[in-house]
């Protein structure tokens, strides 16, 4: 039996050992009196409202229910407030702030229920007497039934909070909140049932209008709020993202920072190539996870339909997009929002995010979404670009090899390893191609280049672990092999240069009337030095490198290998 099975069937069993045999005790016991049925059914249908409708505060319900429910108690006692608050749970659990499930349904009916005993006590402990018009009195019995409802509600939920790990802990400022609305309920409540009283139902509409025109006010004020709260945090995310020069980097901030940003259990963003998505990154519960996940075609699952509609889609249950799903989904996956991700109105990627929470986005949540997911292309497209940038002012042109200005750096940084005893050795070899210039005279420039370019490539192929190659100029090339000693560079060396000497180079001769392919043969001197013993500055080992290569492998003869000694 599933975790959530068992939640269901535990809180059904609950419910019904407490509310019916409760609910038939209380009728027996407190039977209503005096019953005006157009009066309940205007403080059930104004109580269903309140709690349909009602505002949150930083994603916390704020229950306004008891300026009804309160004189329904005056007026008819415990019975009848107790089946309008329940009427209220169903509101609620309907309401967009919810996510229903028979667990909630049965866990909040009996929460509710409780409540409804445990306040009628305090109020009658507090010497309150139903349908009893005395002032004063009245009014401290209902402060009690109010303290009694607000306090008994937070240690029940407290519990709750933690199992669901979502504790309702509050600030200091929202413990004010309470209090207050404890002050405005309370007034507002003796006033309607006052009201009743002296005007009949004609007091639902004297408070009922300004009280709901008030709530419909603020709720405006809520949401412009929370839309401005989410545009200052999507700015601040994209300044976040524009900071990240690494595009892996830029995806999973990107992720985590859009689940969070909307309180999202699930993100997952899919890769678009040539109209097939594949999963980049799947964050469950603040988490990446590996999933197998079969690529979707154009139209083919939530993602698939979002690349094909080429529009975001909102889905407010799991019973809107469950039959078209191709993938298996988490059974707790219910509301869900797609988007592309486009770059030159080219679709690159699709984020869907996904809630337990049913009707957890709306359209606003989806503009925001849109604009950061602007911020993340422009954030790619930066990286890249930086990227290629990098890439154009650290390689050679013509043999893609790192360039002169690499290798200095590169040098440097490793003879600083070696200066602070990270490093035990470093050797660098300095490979010239023979007699280049004859190469360039038989087979003319773009010759020349084909040689340089292929044997760039052997180089690369050839260059050890751990090492770097790059052209340091004309027909020079440079090894930097940290922890090699000067040994072992210089067999390593001696095997490249026989390697070369046995290469058959293809190249494109341009000096004949026509071009035409031809095959050549060259051969490399290459010097060879180490450090620390031959030098202690990088300069200075490149320069008993050119050394070796110059006087100990040139003028010998060439096609050699010579080493730097002091």
């Amino acid at each position: 039996m599933g975790k959530e099975r068992k939640s269901i069937l535990s809180s059904i069993f609950m419910w019904l050992l407490i509310v019916p045999a409760g609910s038939l005790y209380l009728y027996r016991n407190h039977p209503p009196v005096d019953l005006n049925w157009m009066a309940i059914f205007l403080f059930a249908s104004l109580s269903f409202l309140t709690i349909y409708g009602m505002m949150d505060h930083r994603g916390r319900p704020v229950f306004l229910v008891l300026w009804l429910t309160i004189p329904a108690f005056l007026l008819y006692g415990v019975f009848i407030e107790m089946v309008i608050m329940q009427l209220a749970v169903l509101a609620f659990l309907l309401s967009e702030n919810s996510r229903f499930n028979w667990y909630h349904l049965f866990f909040n009916s009996t929460i509710v229920f409780l409540l409804s005993i445990s306040a009628a006590a305090a109020f009658h402990l507090a010497g309150g007497q139903v349908g009893s018009e005395a002032f004063w009195p009245t009014a401290f019995a209902v402060l009690a039934y109010q303290l009694t409802h607000s306090v008994l509600k937070e240690v029940l939920l407290r519990p709750f909070g933690f199992l669901q790990k979502d504790p309702w802990s509050f600030s200091d400022l929202e413990r004010i909140l309470i209090i207050a609305r404890t002050f405005v309920i309370i007034p507002l409540a003796l006033s309607l049932f006052y009201l009743i009283q002296s005007v009949g139902w004609g007091a639902f509409f004297l408070l009922g209008m300004p009280f709901f025109l008030i709530m419909i006010v603020i709720r405006l004020y809520t949401d412009r709020e929370k839309s401005n709260y989410y545009l200052r945090q999507s700015g601040m995310i994209g300044r976040e993202l524009s900071d990240l020069l690494d595009e892996n980097e830029i995806m999973d901030r990107f992720v985590e920072k859009a689940a969070d940003l909307f309180k999202m259990e699930y993100a997952i963003l899919f890769d678009h190539q040539k109209n097939w998505l594949k999963v980049e990154r799947y964050f469950d519960h603040s988490r990446y996870i590996q999933v197998d996940f079969v690529p979707l075609a154009s139209g083919e699952g939530i993602a698939g339909r979002v690349l094909k509609k080429d529009k975001p889609v909102i889905y407010r249950s799991r019973d809107e997009w469950n039959y078209f799903t191709i993938n298996r989904a988490p059974a707790d996956m219910e509301s869900m929002i797609g988007v592309p991700i486009k770059r030159n109105r080219q679709t690159e990627a699709v984020l869907l995010l996904a809630a337990k929470k049913k009707r957890a986005f709306n359209e606003n949540q989806l503009k925001i979404l849109d604009l950061l997911c602007s911020y993340f292309t422009v954030s790619i497209e930066k990286a890249r670009y930086m990227q290629d940038a990098k890439l154009v002012g650290e390689r050679c042109a013509l043999t893609k090899l790192y360039n002169y200005r690499y290798l200095e750096e590169c040098l440097d940084r490793e003879m600083q390893r070696v200066n602070d005893g990270t490093l035990v050795a470093l050797a660098v070899i300095m490979l010239d191609i023979d007699h280049f210039k004859k190469v360039n005279d038989t087979y003319g420039h773009q010759g020349g280049n084909d040689i340089l370019c292929a044997l760039a490539e052997m180089l690369e192929a050839y260059t050890p672990d751990g090492c770097t190659v790059g052209r340091y100029g004309g027909e020079e090339f440079v090894f930097i092999m940290p922890g090699w000693t000067q040994d072992d560079a210089y067999q390593f060396a001696e095997n490249l240069r026989t390697e070369v000497a046995g290469h058959v180079f293809r190249l494109q001769s341009d000096l004949g009337e026509e071009e035409m392919q031809v095959e050549a043969q060259v051969t490399v001197s290459i010097g060879v030095s180490s450090a620390p013993e031959d030098a202690d500055e990088a300069i200075a080992l490149l320069r008993n490198a050119d050394r070796a290569l110059y006087i100990g492998a040139k003028q010998a003869g060439r096609n050699r290998v010579a080493s730097y000694r002091k």
